[in-house]
C-alpha cells in the first residue's frame, strides 16, 4: 500500500484534497457552529460533535480511498445541520441524536441489502446532473462575487489560474492556491486569543426517542440523505469510477451508527466537495485521484481529534479565496452535469426545471432548494409522461 500511494503520489490530486479540506473547514463547519449556538449547547458538545461528523468522514473517506482506489470524501450532510439550527428550537439535542441513531441504521441496513440501490435508481440521472450543476452555478458565480468585494486578493489568482491553465494545467489549481495565498497574507488576522490545540474528550449523548421528533426531523432527514447519498454517488459515476452504494454507502453508515451519538448527522459521500478530487483538474489520470481522498481523509481525522479548538485558525483565512478556487476546481465537472442532463431530448425540459430551482436557492419547510429542484423536476417529468400516454390513447 505504500508502494501504491508514492507511485501514484501527485502535487495536483493532493491539492485538490487540500481544497477540499479548507472549502469544507471555512464554509459548511460553521454551520455545525451556528447550530450548536441555536441549540444552546456547550463547548463540550460543540467540540463533540465536530469531532464526530469530522473523524467519521476522515475514517470513512480514506477507508474508502485506499480500498477501491477511488476518491471519496467522507462528508456529513450539511442541509440536514441546517435544518438543526431551526429544529433545536423546537426538540432536544437528544431527540436530534436518537433521530441520527436511527437514520444511520436505516441507511446502513438499506445499502447492504440492496434497497438503497433501488431507491437510488429510481431517480433520473438526468435530473441528478441538473441538480448537481444548480448548485455548482451558485458555488462557481461566487468567484466574481468574491473578485468585486476583494479584487486585490481574488484578481491574482484568477488571472494566474488562466496562465497556469494555458501552460501547466495539472497544477492550474495548485499554483492559483499559492497566488492567492501570496497575496493574501498581509491581510491575515491572527490575533493573540487563541489558545492552541486541544485534544477533544468526546461526550455521549443519550438518545431520547419522541414520535414528533421522528416525524417532524426524522422525515426530512431521511429524504436529504437520500438525496445526499444518489448525488455523492453520481458524481463519482459521473467521473468513470464504478461503485455501488453497498460498498460506499454502507461503510458510511457503519461509520455513522456509533458516532450518531455524539452528534454525528450521518457520513454520505461528499457531492460538491467531492467533485473537485473526483474531476479532470485533480489529475489527468482517474487512477490517481483516490490520493485526494487520502489527503482530505487523514486531514478530517487530524482536525476532529483537535474538535472546535482548531476552528479559531481556519477563521483566519479569507473565505472568498477558499470559495474562488473551489469554484475554479469545479468548472469542469460544471460542464459536464450540465452536458449529462440535457443529453436525454425527452427530459430535457424537465432536467432545466431541476436545475433552475436548485440555482435559485429557494428554501421550503427548512428543504433546501437542491431537494426541491429534484422534487419539482420529477413532478413535471411524470405530468408530461401522463400526457404523452393520454394523447397516444386517444
Amino acid at each position: 500500500m505504500i508502494q501504491d500511494l508514492r507511485r501514484d503520489f501527485s502535487l495536483s490530486a493532493a491539492t485538490a484534497g487540500v481544497i477540499a479540506l479548507l472549502a469544507t473547514y471555512t464554509g459548511s463547519v460553521l454551520v455545525v457552529v451556528e447550530a450548536a449556538n441555536a441549540g444552546q449547547l456547550s463547548q463540550g458538545l460543540l467540540s463533540t460533535w465536530i469531532f464526530a461528523v469530522s473523524f467519521g468522514g476522515g475514517v470513512s473517506g480514506l477507508w474508502l480511498s485506499l480500498r477501491y482506489k477511488v476518491p471519496v470524501i467522507g462528508a456529513w450532510s450539511t442541509p440536514s445541520v441546517v435544518l438543526l439550527i431551526f429544529a433545536l428550537t423546537q426538540y432536544s439535542f437528544s431527540e436530534a441524536v436518537a433521530c441520527y441513531l436511527l437514520l444511520s441504521i436505516l441507511v446502513t441496513l438499506l445499502a447492504y441489502t440492496g434497497w438503497l440501490a433501488k431507491l437510488i435508481s429510481i431517480l433520473p440521472q438526468s435530473l441528478l446532473s441538473a441538480m448537481i450543476a444548480g448548485v455548482l452555478l451558485s458555488f462557481c458565480t461566487q468567484i466574481f462575487q468574491s473578485l468585486q468585494s476583494v479584487p486585490n486578493i481574488i484578481l491574482p489568482v484568477v488571472i494566474g489560474y488562466v496562465i497556469f491553465r494555458r501552460f501547466v494545467p495539472r497544477y492550474a489549481v495548485a499554483l492559483a492556491l499559492l497566488t492567492g495565498l501570496a497575496f493574501a497574507f498581509p491581510e491575515f488576522s491572527f490575533n493573540g486569543t487563541y489558545a492552541g490545540f486541544n485534544l477533544v474528550s468526546p461526550v455521549m449523548t443519550t438518545p431520547i426517542f419522541s414520535g414528533e421528533a421522528l416525524v417532524g426531523l426524522g422525515v426530512p432527514l431521511f429524504l436529504l440523505a437520500l438525496t445526499q447519498h444518489a448525488t455523492g454517488l453520481h458524481i463519482l459515476r459521473n467521473e468513470g469510477f464504478d461503485v455501488s452504494a453497498k460498498q460506499v454507502v454502507g461503510v458510511c453508515g457503519l461509520v455513522s451508527v456509533p458516532l450518531s451519538l455524539f452528534g454525528s448527522s450521518g457520513v454520505n459521500p461528499a457531492a460538491i466537495i467531492g467533485a473537485i478530487c473526483a474531476g479532470s483538474e485533480c489529475h489527468e489520470d482517474p487512477s490517481k485521484r483516490y490520493i485526494s481522498g487520502v489527503v482530505c481523509g487523514i486531514g478530517y481525522i487530524f482536525i476532529g481529534l483537535f474538535g472546535a479548538s482548531i476552528i479559531t485558525l481556519f477563521a483566519q483565512l479569507p473565505g472568498q479565496l477558499i470559495t474562488s478556487l473551489a469554484g475554479l476546481a469545479l468548472f469542469g465537472t460544471l460542464i459536464s452535469s450540465l452536458t449529462s442532463s440535457l443529453e436525454e431530448q425527452n427530459t430535457r425540459e424537465a432536467a432545466m426545471i431541476t436545475f433552475v430551482v436548485t440555482a435559485s436557492g429557494m428554501s421550503f419547510f427548512n428543504l433546501g432548494s437542491a431537494l426541491w429542484g429534484l422534487l419539482f423536476g420529477i413532478l413535471f417529468s411524470m405530468a408530461m409522461s401522463r400526457r404523452e400516454s393520454t394523447v397516444g390513447q386517444t
